[in-house]
């Protein structure tokens, strides 16, 4: 949900040793989170994701609204995923991702999006929204309002991102959301 949960995914694609010379970082690009919306087989979810949307804000800022429900704490039970596709060619492509994690609060939130996470947990209520597990419960913010531009290094246009989390004894789908992301590249 969060432009912190793709840390892991850039550093995947910024340093790999095919990827880093002295020309691949230097053009600064903004990245603007333009919209989310709900996976396809939300409906075959443990508990369907009740409402997700972004919304423009002002010029730099957008607000999310989310309302959804864990039937069971997110917990060492449960992995995510995070998919990342680049639109190109009239299609999205698929690019290398951060595959099943287990336990996703604590092995992709706390440790590549730590302050993102404390902060959206406190928008959606958890009681310690600094430590781990997601306790089981109805969370809902709405209008919440979160800065949509970053500087950082990447490759321009279109990206969608896909958050999954599931629970490991079944595959059972438990959470999914897509956003679309854009990277311009900005002129100094």
């Amino acid at each position: 949900m969060s432009f912190q949960l793709l840390r892991p995914i850039l550093c995947l694609i910024f340093f790999t040793p095919k990827t880093t010379n002295a020309n691949f970082l230097t053009s600064k690009f903004k990245a603007d989170l333009e919209t989310g919306y709900l996976c396809p087989d939300n409906d075959k979810l443990e508990v369907p994701i009740r409402l997700f949307r972004i919304d423009r804000f002002n010029r730099t800022h957008r607000a999310i609204s989310i309302d959804f429900t864990f039937a069971k704490p997110l917990d060492e039970t449960a992995e995510g995923a995070i998919f990342v596709e680049k639109y190109t060619e009239g299609d999205w492509k698929m690019l290398p991702s951060l595959t099943w994690q287990k336990d996703p609060c604590n092995s992709i939130g706390m440790r590549y999006g730590r302050e993102s996470m404390i902060r959206t947990g406190k928008a959606l209520g958890w009681k310690n929204p600094d430590k781990c597990p997601i306790p089981a419960g109805n969370y809902s913010m709405i209008r919440h309002p979160f800065i949509t531009y970053y500087d950082t290094p990447f490759w321009p246009g279109r990206f969608r991102v896909q958050m999954v989390m599931r629970r490991i004894a079944t595959k059972r789908k438990i959470f999914c959301t897509m956003t679309i992301m854009n990277f311009v590249e900005t002129v100094n």
